[in-house]
């Protein structure tokens, strides 16, 4: 079963999932289900489980499949569907691959092994070797800030004609936007931008499919936004991003994922989406969340 690119997913927002987990580190799936169908209700364009803010590399094994699992069923085909996978190699890769199953789901997303910095070259080698053997999609995560091995716009040219892999994540508008007006993007090749600070600049440069954790913990500024985006009011697009990143910003005064954890539990959405080690909120912390929620509408 190899699916091949040019699923055509819609512009517009797709979440990055918060996985809540009990304190046995299982999953909650009562409150993954009122996440899913707030993200599906709030006019969300696709959904990514098992992605950073999904804290894909932290939670344990035996409740990683459970957690895709649980999305795909929730989803009930409403939404294209992507899965992370990322891990160290190619063949811990595929271990999370095939743990997967065959799940219906349109791709798997993988960041360049992030224990040890990459050449260009071992990049290339990993997404190519990652691509001919998955049954699934590929969709490559460049997150530079942890992986420490950028990817290119050569690398990226080269990896685009792979049949198996799918699209982009990534923050780089410089090279999203220089690939997109030079005409190099092959029809169906995902071209997904997670640069939140200039959602509202790459909107207007083309670039409109926008993916990101924070739409999670910010529903109603995030379907007000999209609204605004599809009716081409660049100013509405403009104000509702700035409320978003005025919450994140205040999870960076704290602990993101801590923070993070706090302000889903405040919108009803229980479960612990850290890692076991991080613990709870700071107490000095929970009033500038509260407060920054309720003055962007969000309780």
């Amino acid at each position: 079963m190899k699916h091949m690119k040019g699923s055509n997913m819609k512009n517009g927002f797709f979440p990055a999932l918060g996985t809540p987990l009990d304190t046995d580190g299982n999953l909650a799936k009562d409150s993954f289900k009122k996440q899913i169908e707030l993200m599906i209700d709030s006019g969300a364009s696709g959904l990514l489980c098992l992605g950073s803010m999904g804290n894909m590399t932290s939670i344990k094994d035996s409740a990683y499949p459970d957690v895709a699992e649980a999305c795909v069923e929730i989803n009930a085909g409403r939404l294209p569907v992507m899965v992370g996978v990322m891990d160290n190699s190619v063949s811990r890769v595929m271990d999370r691959i095939f743990s997967l199953g065959e799940l219906e789901i349109n791709g798997v997303v993988a960041t360049t092994p992030y224990y040890y910095k990459s050449t260009n070259r071992q990049i290339l080698n990993f997404y190519t070797m990652l691509a001919r053997e998955s049954y699934y999609p590929i969709y490559i995560y460049d997150l530079p800030v942890v992986t420490q091995s950028p990817m290119t716009e050569e690398v990226l040219l080269e990896l685009m004609n792979e049949d198996n892999i799918a699209g982009i994540k990534t923050a780089n508008y410089d090279m999203l936007n220089k690939v997109m007006t030079d005409g190099r993007v092959p029809e169906g090749f995902e071209l997904l931008f997670s640069g939140l600070d200039i959602f509202d600049k790459a909107q207007e440069s083309g670039i409109q499919k926008n993916l990101d954790g924070m739409f999670t913990v910010t529903p109603v500024n995030s379907k007000l936004m999209y609204i605004c985006a599809k009716n081409g009011d660049h100013k509405g697009v403009s104000e509702f991003l700035a409320n978003i990143i005025k919450l994140r910003d205040e999870f960076v005064k704290s602990s993101v994922f801590t923070a993070y954890s706090y302000a889903m539990n405040l919108l009803g959405i229980p479960g612990l989406y850290q890692p076991d080690y991080h613990g709870l909120v700071e107490p000095d912390a929970m009033e500038g969340i509260r407060n920054c929620m309720l003055e962007i509408g969000e309780l």
